[in-house]
């Protein structure tokens, strides 16, 4: 494997002040952000535009994964989107279907629909996709094929298949991310719906990263509502590298 990258997930909030600071110190350990879209379908700030925010206000050499929910957008506005994201440097674009949205009706748009839109009309940004390791194996592999350029493991950190996705994703030169969702006391209770095994604790990220780090491209570390911890987390990875 080449360059492995650390990158820190920032949640949108709804002071931007607040996020260029939380972002300011995530970005001193982290080589890139993940931004996401809408978290379980309820109403925030919106990625791709609080990701060219941060691109236009923090130094402009900063890498961002800006995620879009397609639940809530139409194929022609992904694709609008999709072209604000490269005119205004944002390289990289997370397609997703993600949660029922808690307000309004959902869209019917694809992530493989918009991708292969996205591809016809020659845009530069760079399309990803989310994989889901709780599908079938043939399930997931089949979705590896879809031409995405990079595509991002949800957890278990731990799975075989993940060894099986990358060599599938390597061999049509598209990237491989795992998520890395760390507990701890702090979101214990939020985090309390997700299965023990599917979740990192603190002292197992140095073993996560080493174990990742020859199979995948990268980590997106997150822990929800603790950024001391999600800090702690991304010392912890640097140091394994």
């Amino acid at each position: 494997m080449g360059y492995f990258e650390l990158i820190a997930e920032l949640p949108p909030k709804r002071s931007f002040n607040k996020i260029v600071s939380i972002a300011s110190r995530l970005i001193e350990l982290a080589d890139s952000l993940d931004v996401p879209d809408a978290p379980l379908g309820y109403p925030s700030p919106s990625s791709p535009v609080v990701s060219a925010a941060l691109k236009a206000s923090m130094r402009n050499d900063v890498d961002i994964i800006a995620h879009l929910r397609l639940l809530d957008t139409a194929h022609l506005g992904a694709v609008n989107v999709a072209m604000a994201m490269e005119s205004l440097g944002i390289s990289r674009l997370l397609l997703l279907r993600g949660d029922r949205p808690s307000i309004g009706s959902p869209c019917s748009a694809t992530p493989e629909d918009v991708a292969a839109t996205i591809r016809g009309l020659g845009l530069k940004v760079k399309v990803g996709h989310l994989l889901s390791l709780a599908k079938p194996v043939q399930q997931v592999l089949q979705r590896v094929s879809s031409g995405a350029d990079f595509y991002v493991v949800t957890r278990p950190w731990r799975s075989p298949l993940i060894g099986d996705v990358s060599r599938a994703a390597h061999q049509r030169n598209a990237k491989v991310y795992v998520y890395l969702v760390v507990l701890s006391k702090a979101n214990a209770e939020l985090l309390s719906s997700i299965p023990r095994e599917e979740l990192a604790m603190p002292d197992e990220v140095k073993e996560a990263v080493s174990a990742l780090r020859e199979r995948v491209d990268g980590v997106i570390i997150s822990s929800p509502r603790d950024l001391e911890s999600q800090l702690r987390a991304l010392r912890e990875a640097r140091s394994a590298l």
